[in-house]
């Protein structure tokens, strides 16, 4: 099966890349193809993105790449606990900070690489608040999106919609 999240996970050299869990990050494509391939909790445990990716908001130079197959996975069918982690973790991504040792590495900047990469996956975003995992969507993209007027005039549209699905259901 063709899939854009296995893609994109293949164009890194990720065995290069600093890892949270002190190790290089070489183990990450396996965790990734484990949380795509995962049908139930059980079958994603031990693999998680969060102490790899990230540590407390800490990022590490793996969440740049981590983003973009991030963002390809959401355009696929995943289980939602697997589309949660995903979006968690680009929450983390794009709201943390370079951990100490990237910026004695020199990659003081790697929030902002993390932001310019999930705004190259917007409207993926977009989509993923209107029939996915809502609230972690709508989250991400308060802190991405720059033109405040579509993001507020998007989220009333939401929650109108929201309302009437819920009044045809009460009524």
């Amino acid at each position: 099966m063709l899939s854009a999240a296995l893609l994109e996970l293949e164009r890194y050299d990720w065995a290069q890349l600093r890892c949270g869990c002190g190790d290089g990050a070489g183990h990450l494509p396996v965790t990734f193809r484990k949380l795509l391939e995962a049908k139930s909790p059980e079958d994603a445990v031990g693999y998680r993105l969060d102490g790899h990716v990230e540590v407390q908001s800490m990022l590490f130079e793996a969440a740049v790449p981590a983003v973009s197959v991030i963002l390809a996975a959401l355009t696929e069918e995943l289980t939602p606990f697997v589309r949660s982690h995903f979006l968690v973790t680009l929450l983390f991504a794009v709201s943390g900070e370079s951990h100490s040792s990237e910026t004695g590495a020199g990659r003081e900047s790697l929030d902002e690489e993390c932001y310019e990469r999930a705004r190259e996956g917007l409207w993926v975003l977009y989509r993923e608040a209107m029939s996915g995992d809502t609230e972690n969507a709508l989250d991400v993209l308060e802190i991405i999106e720059e033109d405040e007027i579509r993001f507020s005039r998007f989220r009333a549209a939401l929650a109108d919609r929201l309302a009437k699905q819920q009044k045809r259901r009460a009524g």
